[in-house]
């Protein structure tokens, strides 16, 4: 079913079923590093054979690398400034999308980052960074689609997001994932005695040519039913 409405420039279609991620950025700690993987260790759960988003920030380098856990496991640590033990995530990333050029980035800021200790694996050498904080992590939040246009959709989640900020966005449709640069037009809090629920307007700010067809044939699918 179609909706229209003189702020949205293109039709709204009520859909069912259909789910994505908001990629939002979390520090990690990084354990050792190559150009073919790291050990890292972060707050929250990774998912093992899942890919994540990297992302290293130093002086005039800003790359993304992609990165798949091939293994994952729970353990704990002393806090700083205390005795008191948290649980922490340590995993095992190799990297999947270093390139050429990436490589070449990539061991830049490892060699003018690097201190004198390395760590042995099975790959080959790795090393420990002093610069660590300057690489992240992009974690999936799940979403879910209650109305979509091809300017931007309406979803609800368990968390809100800033308003006029700009967001990496999953969206999944017909089994593919399409990349979207969204920004957060609205948040609402749903009032809900027995769910913490927030209803958000996500504007699509930037899509790949690809993927920008891939939603057109979704949404024409809607719109022969």
């Amino acid at each position: 079913m179609a909706e229209n409405s003189e702020s949205s420039r293109h039709p709204r279609y009520i859909v069912e079923e259909i789910h994505g991620n908001v990629l939002y950025t979390s520090d990690i700690e990084v354990l050792n590093i190559s150009v073919d993987g790291a050990a890292i260790e972060t707050a929250r759960r990774l998912e093992v054979n899942r890919e994540y988003t990297f992302r290293i920030n130093y002086k005039d380098l800003s790359l993304s690398l992609k990165g798949n856990v091939v293994w994952a496991l729970l353990t704990t640590r002393l806090k700083k400034d205390s005795q008191a033990s948290v649980p922490v995530y340590r995993a095992g990333v190799k990297f999947t999308d270093v390139l050429s050029e990436k490589a070449e980035a990539l061991l830049t800021f490892i060699e003018e980052n690097s201190e004198k200790k390395t760590v042995t694996r099975p790959g080959g050498i790795r090393f420990n960074i002093a610069n660590a904080k300057n690489i992240t992590i992009d974690f999936p939040r799940k979403y879910c689609v209650k109305k979509i246009s091809l300017s931007g959709m309406l979803v609800e989640t368990e968390y809100p997001l800033s308003l006029n900020e700009q967001y990496d966005i999953e969206l999944f449709l017909n089994g593919d994932a399409i990349a979207i640069v969204g920004r957060v037009a609205y948040c609402r809090k749903i009032d809900d005695a027995h769910l913490l629920q927030y209803e958000i307007g996500i504007e699509f700010v930037a899509l790949t040519d690809s993927d920008k067809e891939l939603l057109q044939h979704f949404i024409g699918t809607i719109e022969d039913e």
